[in-house]
């Protein structure tokens, strides 16, 4: 009898523990399936999604100098659609005109306040078509208008905008397929507006932490829709508005982290696949995000090796969208690097 019921106790033990068993397993897929449902509605299809980009160094132009080919704390540069790269060498007042490939092709300018000449050279920029080169100085309270050999065409400074010319500052410039100039002005909290004659047309902006207001705005750069994008520093953000000058949207916030920005963002680029590159000087590196704001990746580190920076002030993209060059302002050199993934 003894038996019989130790021999059912023990059954009974076996069953519970393999119903015990099989509850753990059905619990376990259960877990796993949810598992895969939350990777895949947070993970797989969004397009926030951030996935490292993989850069290799292609080239350094320069090294601190005033001979040919060589820079003293270039500024600002920028890529025109056939790939020629224009350098704003700040340190030796000139404009230097690159090949695709690095090559030196030519330069113009010296120190003064005549046409073709420069104090403050600050930025350069090259309108869609490839056609004219615009620059704009600090301390001359101008932008010049060249052609792209250098050629002098005409020049503009910043009376009837509302502001004195000495109080204005504009910083960038950037130019839009309607042959639009806009200038962003830190001093002044706004973004000045012209036809590419000069005439003046408007503001965009004020002082201000809202929606399309601003706190000493810095770098700007112009889609191919005609969307602009401004770095608005001291608000640590960029702010995006549409082809008629409307508020769009805004991201960013202050801190070092993934997709936080510093005080210091003085440079911004968008390349033809709609990813938005923006200078952080201070933490020496780059960060990418789609047109909308998401985070997508960040590189570089303070340094004077291949992919370092020390305070960079400016970076462009060309045409493909694989080539991006950044104005590496203490290292006295433009960086090439190539996006491979």
């Amino acid at each position: 009898m003894f038996d019989k019921v130790t021999h059912l106790f023990f059954n009974n033990i076996i069953f519970v523990n393999s119903m015990l068993e099989v509850r753990s397993v059905i619990y376990l897929l259960i877990v796993a399936l949810f598992g895969i449902i939350i990777y895949q509605i947070t993970f797989c299809c969004s397009t926030s999604y951030s996935q490292e980009t993989e850069l290799e160094s292609i080239k350094q132009l320069g090294m601190k100098g005033s001979e040919k080919g060589q820079f003293t704390f270039p500024h600002s540069l920028t890529v025109d659609k056939l790939g020629n790269i224009y350098v704003g060498d700040t340190g030796n007042k000139r404009i230097q005109k690159f090949t695709p490939n690095g090559t030196f092709l030519t330069s113009w300018g010296s120190e003064g306040t005549g046409n073709g000449q420069f104090l403050g050279l600050h930025d350069v920029t090259v309108d869609p078509e490839g056609k004219f080169v615009y620059t704009v100085e600090l301390k001359n309270h101008r932008v010049q208008k060249f052609y792209t050999n250098g050629s002098f065409v005409t020049k503009w400074g910043f009376n009837g905008t509302g502001g004195r010319d000495v109080m204005r500052s504009p910083h960038q410039i950037a130019v839009n397929s309607l042959g639009n100039v806009y200038l962003t002005d830190p001093n002044w909290n706004q973004i000045l507006k012209y036809y590419d004659n000069g005439t003046f047309i408007g503001t965009i902006g004020s002082q201000g932490a809202g929606p399309g207001e601003f706190n000493t705005p810095h770098g700007i750069a112009i889609d191919a829709n005609n969307k602009i994008y401004v770095t608005d520093m001291k608000n640590y953000r960029v702010q995006v508005f549409d082809s008629r000058d409307n508020f769009v949207r805004l991201w960013g916030s202050f801190s070092t982290g993934r997709g936080q920005l510093s005080e210091t963002t003085p440079g911004i680029a968008i390349d033809t696949n709609n990813h938005v590159y923006v200078i952080d000087k201070i933490n020496s590196r780059v960060q990418m995000f789609d047109n909308k704001g998401n985070y997508l990746s960040s590189w570089g580190s303070d340094g004077n090796g291949p992919q370092q920076l020390h305070k960079p002030e400016d970076i462009a993209v060309n045409s493909n969208g694989k080539e991006i060059y950044i104005t590496d302002t203490r290292n006295s050199r433009v960086q090439i690097l190539r996006v491979i993934n």
